[in-house]
């Protein structure tokens, strides 16, 4: 990429260090301040406390061992650690002091926080430990040396003073802070094996010995658990704890010249040194050497970020004009898009809500239903959307096909690769109820989909026999009320498992589903969508279900399933199944719904939100 002159080097035949060209790594004036070797912790510290621990911990151990004292033990076992805890974070600066190089280009500074993770790791292993040995003592007393215990917890409480004092000297790295958690484990180990000691002495009553070796190993458990979450999220490459994502994103907006902020991440190469990059769209390319230090400039002083790698895209005249029409705003408009199928043309129609000039977010719905499900949902997020839903061939406005068999998955797919080339993105993001999933994953599995992160609802390669049993019974079936309460009960008795919903919500939901015809309420679909859905034997459907698996396994996108507690028709084992075989999945649960989620209830439109954020 192109904008601040970071260089990251990469050849197909390794060199030594001192092959390495040194202005691969070299920084240009107008780069953001920044170095990739970064100034770690004195080694000394740790090596001072490293010495310190380990020379005391083998004299305690022997102690522990002939007074018989868990919680002289317990603490002899924290220095055990201690001093493997230290010598690991002495390694890990070590090696995180070591250059770039032809294979490691952000250089090393991650080995810190591989050093943290796994010493949090072992510590929690270590409370396990001493827990269990402790509630088995409860049952099976031990006879104690308190004298023993007194004198060595003494001298170990000194020590462990002065090596926390060295060790507290260095406050910026996750790494020794993750040492200084052990050693304070430690402290507090000395504390309350004196404190054993003195009580055994004075009353004799050993199960003081446990009782305050659970104390300890409960005290130290919530730092542990703060270091071990802090070195996951770094090196899962998380955005850092300190920076609001959205809020440099906003910021990047603001910058004068910018015209949209698109690929954004924000992520750390290292401790401490947070890095971006992404890509800018600009009107005009001659300007960017002055926006880019704008940019620059904002990203050290607001964020800390100083490692910034951004590639311009100058606008062009249609996305110009389009910059200019900030004030269009759609609330549910229809709109027609004409395409082909077989040697036949068809109008597919599709509603939308919010600007233009938005990111697109593109609504399917289910079998059965129409554009109109997510008027709810789509007036919730056409500020940041440009909500488009629209009813597939053969169901609302859309026209109705003279061969019922291509009412299919791949004739949907074609009449929406059509609808976004009309759009005019290059991006959408999906949300697929149902039918709609299934769209959207065979969209999202082809080559150069422009699906950006999809949202499946209720559905996956595997369907249920017991939910095409239930679909079988009432797709396509006579369907005409004299009376349209008559028809809307009956409709809402058929969606039930959507969830319980306001009389006010069924109407807004199933409303539009009802359409009058001859004197009748009939339903809006072509009732010859049945007709493929009949046709399909046991055979046909697990053809279908392995294509359907192969489709989702090629999706590179990140993916949210949803499914609804009580659906027959996506089951929990096939949920697992998708998380299992594709790690761009996760899921989430919503109870007390059948199939699928109506998402009109606010808490379901929150998760949308959150997701699509």
């Amino acid at each position: 990429m192109s904008g601040s002159h970071h260089f990251h080097f990469q050849s197909p035949k390794a060199k030594t260090q001192s092959e390495l060209d040194p202005s691969l790594h070299a920084h240009k004036k107008g780069d953001a301040r920044h170095s990739h070797s970064k100034q770690v912790s004195n080694q000394n510290l740790l090596l001072i406390a490293l010495v310190l621990t380990l020379g005391f911990s083998g004299v305690e151990g022997a102690a522990a061992y002939f007074a018989n004292s868990l919680a002289l033990i317990s603490d002899a076992g924290h220095m055990v650690t201690d001093a493997a805890a230290l010598g690991l974070a002495l390694l890990a600066q070590i090696i995180s002091r070591r250059p770039p190089s032809p294979k490691h280009s952000f250089g090393f500074g991650r080995a810190e926080a591989l050093a943290a993770f796994v010493n949090s790791i072992v510590m929690l292993g270590l409370v396990v430990w001493i827990v269990v040995e402790a509630i088995s003592r409860f049952y099976d007393p031990h006879k104690v040396d308190g004298l023993t215990v007194t004198v060595v917890a003494a001298i170990g409480l000194v020590m462990n003073i002065v090596v926390a004092w060295v060790l507290s000297r260095d406050k910026k790295s996750v790494n020794t802070r993750a040492a200084l958690v052990h050693v304070m484990g430690d402290l507090l180990g000395s504390v309350a094996a004196l404190v054993a000691g003195v009580v055994i002495q004075l009353t004799g009553w050993m199960p003081i010995d446990a009782i305050l070796s659970i104390l300890v190993s409960l005290l130290i458990l919530k730092s542990t658990i703060s270091i071990l979450h802090e070195s996951y999220h770094f090196l899962m490459e998380g955005v850092p704890l300190h920076i609001d994502y959205l809020q440099v994103g906003n910021d990047l907006k603001n910058v004068p010249g910018v015209v949209a902020v698109h690929d954004l991440h924000v992520w750390e190469m290292t401790p401490s040194f947070p890095a971006l990059i992404g890509h800018i769209e600009i009107t005009n390319m001659q300007e960017w050497p002055e926006i880019m230090s704008r940019i620059n400039t904002m990203l050290l002083d607001k964020h800390g970020i100083d490692h910034v790698t951004l590639q311009p895209e100058e606008v062009g005249d249609d996305q110009n004009h389009e910059t200019q029409l900030e004030n269009i705003f759609h609330d549910g408009e229809t709109f027609y898009v004409d395409c082909l199928s077989g040697d036949e043309k068809h109008r597919m129609a599709y509603h939308v809500w919010g600007n233009p000039n938005n990111k697109v977010l593109l609504c399917v719905h289910g079998l059965t239903r129409r554009g109109s499900d997510f008027k709810t949902l789509a007036q919730a997020m056409c500020k940041e959307y440009y909500v488009v839903c629209p009813d597939i061939v053969g169901r609302g406005e859309s026209d109705r096909l003279s061969n019922p068999m291509l009412y299919a998955v791949p004739q949907y797919v074609s009449d929406i690769a059509t609808l976004v080339k009309k759009l005019g993105v290059s991006q959408v993001d999906w949300f697929g109820t149902s039918m709609g999933g299934l769209i959207g994953m065979v969209y999202a599995s082809m080559p150069n989909s422009p699906i950006r992160r999809m949202l499946i609802n209720d559905v996956g390669p595997r369907i249920e026999p017991e939910a095409i049993k239930r679909l079988g019974s009432y797709v396509g079936q006579p369907f005409a009320f004299a009376d349209r309460a008559d028809a809307l009960n009956r409709l809402n008795e058929i969606c039930a498992s959507f969830g319980e919903h306001t009389p006010q919500e069924w109407e807004i939901y199933n409303g539009p589903m009802l359409v009058q015809k001859d004197g009748k309420w009939i339903m809006h679909y072509d009732p010859n969508i049945s007709v493929p859905f009949a046709s399909v034997n046991p055979i046909m459907a697990k053809a279908g279900e392995m294509a359907m698996w192969h489709a989702f396994k090629q999706i590179h996108i990140p993916m949210l399933i949803v499914r609804g507690g009580d659906s027959d028709l996506l089951s929990a084992a096939t949920v697992a199944e998708m998380c299992k075989v594709n790690p761009y999945a996760r899921s989430i649960e919503i109870p007390h719904v059948g199939h699928a989620p109506a998402f009109v209830k606010q808490e379901q439109i929150a998760l949308a939100k959150e997701f699509f954020s």
